[in-house]
Order: structure tokens, then sequence, then C-alpha cells
């Protein structure tokens, strides 16, 4: 058998480098056709759990649902800055006493420690970066540094992004992405701006 074939390539000029060279590239060329096809279908298999996570994210929306979706959010203004009611490294320490009515508590949350403040319903706030860190903002300052702004709107307290840094906000094992719209917010919610995160409770 093998001298026939020896013989087959002899009369047709052909050598044993030039067999073994055919025999390479038809190995490489099913080689790179394997691939593409298992590259293919990974690609396939990608695409399909990112529109299972969308279609999630678009749940979620529909779940924490704001009224101002289809509207202009209403400009932010920009009044005093907040007052600080405690301060304390111990997470689980509560106030004695409870301010009066038509306000909420917003518990600003660090790897070092615990502020709270109190604002009334219709009194803005804003948060974002000054001297590094992400913290409840004084008024006038630079756009830039504001992440994110709590307002009052219809009577409700609604929280938007302004895109600078991303804020989640998370309620009872939902988590989602705050957008520049607004979400309304509710007693319990907690949201995070970079490594600080914030708790909001209505009085």
């Amino acid at each position: 058998m093998k001298s026939v074939l020896q013989n087959v390539l002899q009369n047709l000029h052909i050598s044993k480098q030039t067999v073994i060279i055919v025999l390479v590239l038809v190995i490489a060329a099913g080689l790179s056709l394997t691939i593409g096809i298992i590259l293919r279908h990974k690609r396939a298999k990608e695409e399909a759990q990112h529109a299972v996570r969308r279609m999630r994210e678009e749940a979620l929306d529909r779940v924490l649902a704001n009224p101002l979706e289809e509207k202009k959010a209403e400009p932010f203004e920009k009044k005093r800055r907040p007052f600080q009611v405690e301060y304390s490294k111990d997470p689980n320490n509560r106030p004695a006493e409870k301010p009066g009515k038509d306000m909420y508590q917003l518990t600003e949350i660090t790897e070092l420690s615990q502020r709270k403040y109190m604002f009334r319903y219709q009194e803005p706030v804003q948060i974002g970066n000054q001297f590094g860190n992400v913290v409840i903002l004084p008024r006038n300052v630079n756009p830039s540094q504001v992440y994110c702004q709590i307002f009052y709107y219809k009577r409700g307290n609604y929280l938007r992004s302004t895109g600078i840094v991303e804020v989640v906000l998370r309620r009872k094992g939902k988590v989602v992405i705050v957008n520049q719209n607004g979400l309304k917010l509710k007693s319990g919610d907690c949201f995070t701006a970079g490594r600080t995160s914030y708790q909001i409770e209505f009085i």
C-alpha cells in the first residue's frame, strides 16, 4: 500500500514535503473552523444572558415606578446647609428622641463612622465630592461636584443622579441604578454613591 502511494505521488510529481504541508493546512483550516463555531456559540450565549439581565433591570425600573419618567424634573433649589443631629461610631445607636412631623432622617454611613442629619420634606439635599470625600454638600457648590440630589415633588421625595458617578438604590433586596429622572424614595431605602451609603427614614 505504501509503495502504491509512493508510485502515485511520483507519477504526479508530488513530494512528501508537499503532502505534509497540505495536511498541515487542512488540519489548521479545520481547527480554525472549529474555533470559529465555538466562539460564535459563546457570543450568542453571552448576548442571550445580556438580554435576560436587561429585562430584569427593566423590571426593577417598573418596580421602583417613577411618575417623573416622562416629565422634566423641577430645577434643583439650593438652600441652607443641613444641620447635624448626631455623630456616632456605633451604627446601632439610635437618637433618644424623634424630631417633629414632616421631616426625614438621612444617615450617612462610611467605613469609619456614621452621621445622622434631619431635613424637612421640602428641603432639597445634594450629595457629592468635597475634598476627595462623598458628603452632603453645602449650597452654591460647583455642579461638577454633585453626584445626586434629593428633591420634593408632589408630596413625595425623589432621588436623582447627575450621571457623574453610578448611584445605586437598594430596597428590600432589590437593587436598581438611579437615573437622571428620579426615583421615589421610601422609608428604609439605602443608596450608595462612591464608598458612602445613605439610608433615609421618613418621620
